[in-house]
């Protein structure tokens, strides 16, 4: 038998000062399959993940909401489990505590939960519903109906408007990167070519990891992996994305469909960082996110105090940056108490000239204070060592930041804040947020909108826009 060799990528992972480490060893198939091994025996259980940069971010308006469809199938039946009623069988008798998969923006994941006598068994599961998907077109004709339920139901909800309009107007040239329910046109006549068009383009091994952790050992999910994985053959795998472009000019989007009547919620959201593009900067927008969403700090204090309409305080004031590879974002986010005679038109233009004041300010010196980074550097090394605490919840994070960004950004990730200053933090505000465009969002009640009329100030606002140009 031809022997299939390896290449060992890095063996150790420090999460913190002192004597304790995490252990962590990887390795990369010839295939390019990546394989993370994290040996936990606490308790006789393994956990196996199988996760793949795919979902929105890989979809175009004609496959847009496929990638989930296709998540779907593959429970279906393969070569090995021949259905549904197999491929379920095969799970209860392995005991499997836990299993499911997942689509999201940036990958698809599938998981499970076994007793760790049987990992090989388990990493051969999950190598035949990969590598062998029968795609049946009796059962693809179910699951159309399956998830156009689904989809149609979270559609069926009142956000559901609101996010729609949001992604058009942040992501005008490739919004369907960032819908994951996608389409349900497309989601009803999806053929089995499509599906065929997935596998062999994103579910190949060169746009894969393997995430092992448990009671096991790297000898024994090496040997599994190579009998399992090694002849899997590789595709094109990720695509290379045109990155999505600046704003030209500030967004308003406004929707009348909010249940909490008497409220509204606004939120403001720039484009940006992308961890593809601008990865230094993610590290400055996380500690900003700490410091900026402190009870006790400027920003919060001075916001309320010039907007004393904000409902519940400081404690609906929130903003922060959210890590992706293709549409990282910055949001602030608001609720406001509808007043019953001032106009909550003039409020809401207040509260932007106050955000906007405020990191004008925020760009400059003085107005985060060193004990405020300290501290967030602080909450934020807490944090990821508490994510880290079990070997699950290890690779499961490692899982996301494999596919947002990569495994050197997660394992050098406390490095780089602790590398991180005040003037990177300002230098991100400038880059970023400082008298950039940036969309504002608007959720009201039909009832408080039929009084102060948000939704007819942006559609002549918009209309404005689309008649001057």
């Amino acid at each position: 038998m031809r022997t299939k060799k390896l290449l060992l990528v890095f063996l150790l992972i420090f999460v913190c000062p002192g004597p304790e480490l995490l252990a962590l060893e990887s390795y990369v198939l010839k295939n390019g399959l990546e394989v993370f091994v994290k040996e936990d025996h606490i308790v006789p259980l393994a956990d196996i993940r199988l996760t793949f940069r795919a979902g929105a971010i890989v979809e175009t308006p004609e496959l847009n909401g496929l990638c989930h469809l296709y998540e779907h199938m593959l429970f279906k039946g393969n070569q090995l489990y021949r259905n549904q009623a197999e491929f379920k069988a095969a799970l209860k008798r392995m005991g499997a505590g836990s299993w499911n998969g997942g689509t999201s923006t940036e990958y698809v994941t599938y998981y499970i939960t076994i007793p760790s006598d049987k990992l090989a068994e388990g990493l051969k599961f999950w190598a035949y519903a990969v590598k062998t998907p029968l795609l049946d077109e009796e059962e693809l004709v179910k699951e159309r109906e399956v998830v156009h339920n689904e989809i149609a139901g979270k559609q069926s909800q009142p956000e559901y408007l609101l996010r729609k309009a949001f992604l058009h107007s942040l992501y005008p040239d490739y919004w369907f990167r960032r819908d994951v329910g996608g389409d349900l046109a497309v989601i009803d006549n999806a053929t089995r070519e499509q599906m065929n068009y997935i596998k062999e383009n994103f579910y190949v091994p060169n746009n894969a990891a393997l995430f092992v952790a448990g009671d096991i050992t790297p000898g024994q999910v090496m040997d599994a992996v190579n009998k399992y994985y090694a002849d899997w053959e590789p595709g094109q795998g990720f695509p290379e994305l045109r990155p999505h472009k600046p704003l030209p000019e500030p967004k308003w989007v406004a929707v009348n469909n909010s249940p909490s009547q008497g409220l509204v919620d606004v939120t403001f959201t720039f484009r940006g960082p992308d961890t593809a593009i601008d990865t230094s900067s993610t590290y400055a927008a996380d500690l900003w996110g700490q410091m900026v969403n402190d009870p006790q700090g400027k920003f919060k204090n001075n916001v309320h105090s010039a907007v004393p309409e904000l409902h519940g305080g400081t404690r609906y004031i929130n903003a922060g940056y959210f890590t992706q590879r293709d549409a990282g974002s910055t949001s602030f986010s608001f609720t406001l108490t509808v007043p019953e005679k001032d106009d909550l038109w003039n409020i809401i233009i207040r509260l932007r000239s106050v955000v906007m004041n405020e990191i004008e300010h925020m760009a400059e010196k003085g107005y985060f204070s060193a004990e405020a980074l300290s501290s967030a550097k602080q909450e934020i090394e807490n944090h990821d060592i508490l994510s880290r605490e079990t070997a699950a919840g290890l690779m499961a994070n490692l899982s996301f930041w494999w596919a947002s960004t990569s495994t050197e950004y997660y394992s050098t990730y406390l490095e780089n804040i602790e590398k991180t200053s005040m003037d990177d933090v300002r230098a991100y505000v400038q880059k970023y947020l400082n008298r950039k465009f940036f969309l504002t969002s608007i959720w009201i009640n039909k009832d408080d909108d039929t009084q102060q009329g948000i939704v007819k100030m942006v559609e002549q606002i918009n209309a404005g826009r689309e008649a001057s140009r």
